[in-house]
């Protein structure tokens, strides 16, 4: 009888190893591999009681299981397995609570085009080991050394048979696949991940939210009101009215400046001057306003290919990084448009081509020359290891006076008022903060950001001076790609009101013309004002789009605002039919 208990004894607690190892442990640590987030733990606690998220936990399960029971079938041992859904889980985790932190942004699918960069990426963060970091990862390791203690000592685990592997395989990839190829997004995201990524994020957790978004990927968007006669009918209506440009072509000179604000207008800190006298002075005599941008505090190259496109990124299919993403042939761009009204097209950027792709990008969106960091002679000043502005401006002007054609096109980025914003990137801040609550590490990082758009401010003056002795006409155009990322500032100022999105532009010429400023304007809207003020011939597509920009300034993934200063929704046919026009030219072969 003792025997004969002892072996149900024995077969009751490996049971019960069993389920503790390969079902309950795998789900702690999923949990546990989202400590980080304690705003989605608390989402959980609070919602367990409404029937939708039944859902959710399906789908974790799917996602949970189906990876461990292929690391499972590979490694045959629970420890392993779970030690591999371990990694995996807290590498996903952490990685989202560190890019939330600096861009407010999750960890995507779409980052793994960035895998090449994260290092670089990483640098710019300033990124620092926090508590709540150790603290996951010492419970995952508390929680695996118990279950190799158990396992060692009880010897109660066996290699599964080879059957048993293909099972656990098989069911491993059915799991997996459903949860990658499945539009999950259609049914458990509540809002458009567009406007706060961090909402699914926080709702859901790093690993649910970067799963459900895999889809995005994999299928190809369809437009259900596109069609070739709709592109047609767009097109007739846009040569019933044509005519003609008449009018010089200038040299077109265009600075993206990263993280351009006029910081001075955030009204809870004061500075001791002015941080950009220069652009403050230009604004009482050359076109300005505000551009809105479609980000915030990262994805620079949204910017550009805003501006280089004249495209919305409201009628994109979730791409955040479009250059690896979507320029992926020869696409039509304001570039070929000016090469095909006589220009020689040149992209300036401080930074390695390999950085968003830009090296292939710029060729397939017409430039004729790319020049990067490695080309550029002279430097005279690193930040961040990138090329000052100024050496940047000097860049410009040696491209321009090495060109020998009539009219040339330049693209420049400037890079020197990157994050981070750390003491000592300058031997002196010359312009400082006063009477203000912040603490002596804010007060660092504002200076510091500050000196970096005060510098830019005297190399626009040292553009336009050099310039303004040109005989042939010149355009410069400056306007920033987004806000500095200092949350704490711009939280408390703009919330997620517009002004958030807000960077300022410039248009200075040598000669004269009177171009009409604007309150807020896309930097599609933008790109198209330049083009119409440079006397451009542009084709039809373009022509609808320059149009389309004066009865909707502004039309980004977050606003639409119309030409009287009235924010809008996006249903109407002038809307619809820019969204087709976009969906023509960009995902069309």
């Amino acid at each position: 009888m003792k025997t004969e208990e002892n072996t149900i004894k024995k077969r009751g607690l490996k049971i019960f190893w069993i389920v503790l190892f390969n079902i309950i442990f795998p789900y702690m640590i999923f949990l546990i591999s989202n400590l980080n987030n304690q705003a989605f733990l608390l989402a959980k606690l609070s919602r367990l009681n409404e029937s939708w998220y039944f859902i959710v936990f399906v789908y974790e399960f799917v996602i949970v299981y189906g990876i461990y029971l292929l690391f499972k079938a590979i490694f045959k041992k629970s420890f392993i397995s779970n030690t591999a859904l371990s990694i995996i889980l807290n590498l996903i985790s952490i990685i989202s609570f560190y890019k939330v932190t600096v861009t407010q942004k999750p960890l995507l699918p779409e980052d793994i085009f960035l895998i090449g960069n994260a290092l670089e990426i990483a640098e710019y963060g300033n990124l620092k080991v926090e508590a709540i970091i150790l603290l996951q990862i010492f419970i995952n390791i508390i929680i695996l050394a118990i279950q190799y203690i158990i396992t060692k000592f009880t010897k109660y685990e066996k290699n599964p048979k080879n059957i048993t592997r293909v099972i656990m395989g098989a069911i491993s990839i059915i799991c997996i696949l459903f949860a990658c190829l499945y539009k999950w997004n259609n049914i458990i995201a509540l809002r458009n991940h567009d406007l706060d990524p961090r909402y699914d994020y926080n709702l859901y957790g790093a690993t649910v939210d970067f799963f459900k978004n895999i889809p995005n990927l994999i299928y190809k968007p369809e437009l259900d009101i596109y069609s070739n006669q709709a592109v047609n009918s767009i097109k007739q209506e846009v040569e019933k009215n044509n005519t003609i440009v008449e009018g010089n072509n200038p040299n077109i000179i265009v600075i993206m400046a990263e993280s351009f604000s006029d910081i001075a207008k955030v009204k809870s800190i004061e500075f001791d001057k002015d941080p950009i006298p220069n652009y403050r002075g230009m604004t009482k005599n050359y076109s300005n306003g505000n551009v809105v941008t479609s980000i915030y505090g990262g994805e620079t190259s949204m910017s550009e290919f805003e501006f280089l496109t004249a495209s919305s990124t409201k009628f994109l299919y979730g791409e955040k990084y479009p250059y690896m993403q979507i320029i992926k042939k020869n696409e039509e761009s304001l570039v070929r448009v000016l090469k095909n009204n006589g220009y020689y097209t040149t992209a300036i950027h401080p930074n390695s081509g390999g950085f968003y792709n830009r090296d292939n990008a710029y060729k397939k969106l017409g430039f004729d020359k790319n020049v990067f960091l490695e080309d550029m002679q002279n430097i005279q000043n690193y930040y961040n290891e990138k090329a000052s502005d100024m050496d940047t401006a000097k860049e410009i002007i040696n491209q321009y006076e090495n060109e020998k054609a009539d009219k040339k096109f330049i693209f420049t980025v400037t890079i020197e008022s990157h994050t981070p914003y750390q003491k000592g990137k300058y031997s002196e801040n010359t312009v400082k903060l006063k009477n203000n609550s912040l603490s002596k590490e804010q007060v660092e990082e504002i200076e510091t950001y500050t000196q970096g758009i005060n510098n830019l401010d005297k190399t626009l003056k040292y553009l336009t001076d050099y310039f303004s002795k040109k005989q042939e006409e010149v355009m410069i155009v400056l306007y920033g790609d987004h806000l500095p990322l200092i949350n704490y500032l711009y939280d408390k100022e703009y919330g997620e009101e517009i002004e958030r999105y807000q960077t300022p532009y410039l248009i200075w010429t040598n000669y004269d013309k009177e171009i009409e400023d604007e309150q807020n304007l896309s930097i599609a809207g933008l790109a198209m004002k330049v083009l119409e003020n440079a006397n451009i011939e542009l084709p039809w597509y373009y022509k609808y789009i320059s149009e389309f920009y004066k009865e909707y300034p502004v039309c980004t993934n977050r606003f639409a605002v119309d030409k009287n200063g009235n924010f809008i929704n996006y249903r109407n046919k002038l809307i619809d039919n820019y969204k087709i026009l976009q969906y023509y030219l960009l995902y069309k072969e």
